[in-house]
């Protein structure tokens, strides 16, 4: 009688609405750990401990929910109550396995980049009614001598095959290209872009690009020889080369001027990172000739360029590069809702219409300054303000880039990094593979993120600071020569980081 009455009970209970919203949350639930736990696996940023911990965590939840929602039970509160927690879990897993395939993605964007592009371009004057390349059939052509002769010939070669024979005319240098341009003795120039920037320091043609016009590019792709380092990246000293460009319209895997340079000699063991800025108009023999140039000019040449001369000056092995577009400075910033930099002077700086934002006087007061994207890179770019020019601009540069550092490594960069990746994927690259990105990381969550992060900055020597450069020849230009006793300090300081010593900085002098 008793079994009657209870059979009699059990079936009386059956799924209800709030039964079967439980049990397809718990199966929603389920899909949605394993594909967070499959993407946080395929990114390779966690260490096995971690990944454990995780799997543990989604096994017990999931555990939880079945034991809730499958049983027959009276009382549903347990199970809706359940079911709206499994909408919360599943909503935040499917944001988080967004969020780590969006990461994984800007990083194999921006990793292991080997390679460097060189434009050729096809320039005429302003008023010219020449819009393409077809429309200078019959023109003059003029051409440099003895500079980037491969490229030219290629895309002469290139212009040959739809035009016919094309008539060129040499010059020595791009001064003499667009003197000639200007008097009409050539129609156009076919100049690498990477040396416009070089002849528009000079007096009589900083208007070249508002009286020119270009109406064609030529581009060609260059493999970076692959540097190989000397042992593991989390258990051995490295260094790394940080280049910007302040070319706004130039493609980050271009060669061209490098406008910042600084090094960070790295020890993964004692957690110590030495940044070295080198103004851009010091004055040192380039590696693959030896004549004398601005640092900024070894860009024109690769990359490799620029990590060879700092190598011969400071005596380091650059293993590894990462290149910036500065301009992309606004965007990054602007992502992160603005960055916190400590001025060390007051001072105001106009540069005009700057990439299309309008006329503005930017002022920053000595102490702390919050600054959007375009005040961060006008204050990193000023150097007429100071008395000692390119170094105070070499500090502010550092300070900035360790203000982003502190910004992308704080809590409130999830709020919006949507836009900073996409911001960091569009404006940089480097030759560290995406492998030994992940173990750095992998290495920081063993051994926590701290860093001790020391900078130093060369300084002005003396002697002359009007020299003739290879790039430019011509009129000397301005450069900076070197205080090559202080390169001897910060030697010492790259033997102490390279040795597994503390940094211990000289203490710098007062004004």
């Amino acid at each position: 009688m008793d079994k009657r009455r209870e059979s009699s009970q059990t079936r009386r209970i059956r799924r209800t609405k709030v039964d079967w919203f439980g049990i397809i949350m718990m199966f929603v639930l389920l899909v949605c750990s394993l594909a967070i736990f499959a993407r946080l696996m395929a990114t390779k940023m966690l260490t096995t401990t971690n990944l454990v911990l995780i799997m543990a965590a989604l096994l017990v939840v999931n555990g939880l929910h079945i034991f809730v929602q499958l049983p027959l039970r009276r009382n549903k509160l347990g199970k809706l109550i359940c079911g709206v927690l499994a909408v919360l879990l599943s909503a935040g897993m499917i944001y988080g396995t967004v969020a780590a395939g969006a990461v994984q993605s800007a990083l194999n964007k921006i990793s292991g980049v080997m390679v460097e592009k060189q434009v050729t371009a096809v320039i005429v004057m302003k008023e010219d009614e020449a819009t393409d390349l077809g429309d200078t059939k019959g023109y003059r052509f003029g051409i440099l001598a003895n500079r980037d002769t491969n490229n030219t010939q290629q895309i002469l070669s290139a212009m040959e095959k739809s035009m016919g024979k094309v008539e060129t005319a040499s010059y020595d240098t791009p001064a003499e290209m667009a003197d000639a341009l200007y008097d009409d003795e050539v129609q156009a120039l076919i100049l690498n872009e990477g040396y416009i920037p070089l002849l528009t320091e000079q007096e009589n043609y900083r208007d070249f690009s508002d009286r020119t016009k270009i109406i064609y590019e030529y581009i060609t792709e260059h493999e970076i020889t692959a540097i190989k380092p000397t042992g593991s990246i989390t258990k051995q000293p490295f260094v790394v080369y940080c280049s910007g460009s302040d070319e706004r319209d130039s493609d980050i895997n271009a060669k061209t001027r490098s406008d910042v340079n600084i090094l960070a000699v790295v020890n993964p063991k004692t957690r110590q990172i030495l940044l070295i800025n080198t103004p851009r108009d010091y004055y040192l023999p380039l590696a693959f000739n030896g004549e004398m140039d601005k640092l900024t000019h070894a860009g024109l040449y690769g990359i490799q360029e620029s990590m060879a001369v700092l190598d011969n000056l400071y005596g380091t092995k650059t293993s590894y590069y990462g290149r910036v577009n500065f301009w992309g400075l606004i965007d990054i910033v602007d992502a992160l809702g603005g960055i916190d930099v400590y001025s060390d002077y007051s001072f105001e700086t106009s540069a005009g219409d700057v990439a299309g934002y309008g006329y503005r006087t930017y002022s920053y007061t000595e102490g702390w300054n919050h600054l959007d994207g375009l005040e961060a890179l006008m204050f990193a770019r000023e150097r007429h303000s100071f008395s000692d020019g390119d170094n105070q601009r070499g500090r502010n540069q550092m300070k900035v880039v360790q203000a982003i550092i502190e910004k992308i490594t704080s809590p409130s960069v999830l709020s919006n990094y949507q836009d900073l990746l996409k911001a960091m994927s569009d404006n940089c690259v480097t030759n560290i593979s995406y492998d030994q990105i992940t173990s750095l990381v992998q290495m920081m969550q063993k051994e926590g993120f701290s860093w001790n992060i020391q900078a130093m900055s060369a300084r002005e020597g003396s002697g002359d600071t009007y020299q003739y450069c290879y790039s430019a020849p011509g009129d000397p230009l301005y450069v900076m020569p070197p205080d090559y006793e202080y390169i001897n300090t910060i030697k010492s300081v790259v033997d102490q980081v390279m040795n597994g010593e503390e940094i211990v900085i000289p203490s710098e002098p007062t004004e």
